[in-house]
């Protein structure tokens, strides 16, 4: 074997090898984009709208609140939810941290914890100290939300 025909079968062996390739870094660039969008939509206190820019709209999006008792499925439910849910803030700030995210295809996951304060309408304040993972799908050509389920930490 010539010493040409060696450094080629080194060259092909190490390509698997690399970090990750830029198309897999620009996917994780759209679900970091739209996780921040997400996480600012949760600051907005609407009839639902800024979260209608952020979540799929498709009958199969699911959500598990730290306080749920059931799952909502759809985005028909998901807008009532928020529309309502938003009824009980003065103010809600949530920020993730200790982020883990991975794409393959047209899906990608994110776990992280979620940190937060709110102010309620009644008066009453609540932190929010959650774990989470959301799921998101990129639909064309843009990542939405399609899940997103939190669990408080373990007192």
């Amino acid at each position: 074997m010539n010493l040409r025909a060696i450094l080629s079968a080194i060259m092909l062996l190490a390509l698997p090898m690399s970090s990750a390739s830029p198309q897999e870094s620009v996917e994780i660039a759209g679900v970091k984009a739209a996780s921040q969008a997400f996480y600012a939509a949760l600051s907005v206190l609407d009839d639902g709208s800024a979260m209608e820019k952020v979540w799929a709209r498709a009958p199969y999006v699911t959500y598990v609140g730290p306080q749920s008792r059931s799952i909502i499925v759809g985005w028909d439910a998901q807008k009532k939810y928020w529309e309502n849910f938003n009824k009980l803030f003065l103010r809600r700030s949530v920020s993730l941290a200790d982020v883990h995210i991975h794409a393959n295809g047209n899906l990608a996951w994110e776990i992280g914890t979620e940190t937060g304060q709110a102010q309620l309408t009644d008066g009453g304040a609540r932190k929010a100290d959650w774990f989470v993972t959301n799921i998101y799908e990129k639909i064309d050509g843009h990542w939405l939300l399609v899940s997103h389920h939190v669990q408080p930490k373990p007192q």
